[in-house]
């Protein structure tokens, strides 16, 4: 834990690219381009992480962890698997279905999304203002988007596009927890 005076810093980091579409298979590994773009994380969090004690989460999900090897190689951390920070849950929704039915996510309000998504994403923002010292968090599109959006008081699910492997920067200070970089964004948005 750090002192109290220190700010702590927290970084989201989307998966890389997958093998397989979200409709295809429930938990793809990464594509071969997943893979490399899982290796340009050491270089983008090497010196913010450099001297810095952190705890490392990730989601369960083979993606996500797959993109936290190289960092964990480099930097020898345990990670913690967590489940607050896996993909939206899509309950009776069948694999076919899934691609329509998150793209109507999209643009529905945080206040008509269903009830478990509401405590998925209540779930995720309480984790997040409950952490005390610098952490490294391994997730999802969505999971970004309710942070995100959560810290610039959006009412839409979605509020940006972060790309793969794109890293998010958020602090906490003095119980303020503020946005600080959005993560590079997708260069084209598939329909």
């Amino acid at each position: 834990m750090i002192n109290d005076q220190e700010t702590i810093n927290i970084f989201i980091i989307r998966h890389g690219e997958a093998a397989k579409l979200w409709d295809e298979d429930p938990d793809p590994s990464l594509s071969e381009k997943g893979q490399l773009q899982s290796n340009g994380i050491v270089q983008k969090l090497i010196n913010e992480l450099d001297g810095k004690e952190f705890k490392v989460l990730s989601s369960p999900l083979k993606r996500a962890r797959e993109t936290a090897e190289p960092l964990q190689k480099k930097l020898g951390f345990e990670i913690k698997i967590d489940d607050t920070f896996a993909e939206i849950p899509s309950p009776e929704v069948t694999l076919g279905d899934r691609k329509n039915w998150l793209k109507s996510i999209f643009d529905t309000n945080v206040a008509d999304s269903g009830e478990v998504q509401k405590n998925w994403r209540d779930g995720i923002i309480n984790s997040i203002s409950r952490l005390e010292e610098h952490t490294v968090i391994f997730s999802h599109f969505m999971v970004i988007n309710c942070v995100v959006g959560w810290l610039e008081k959006k009412s839409q699910m979605v509020s940006f596009y972060p790309d793969n492997c794109s890293v998010t920067k958020i602090e906490i200070d003095d119980n303020t927890i503020k946005l600080v970089t959005k993560g590079e964004e997708l260069k084209t948005i598939v329909q």
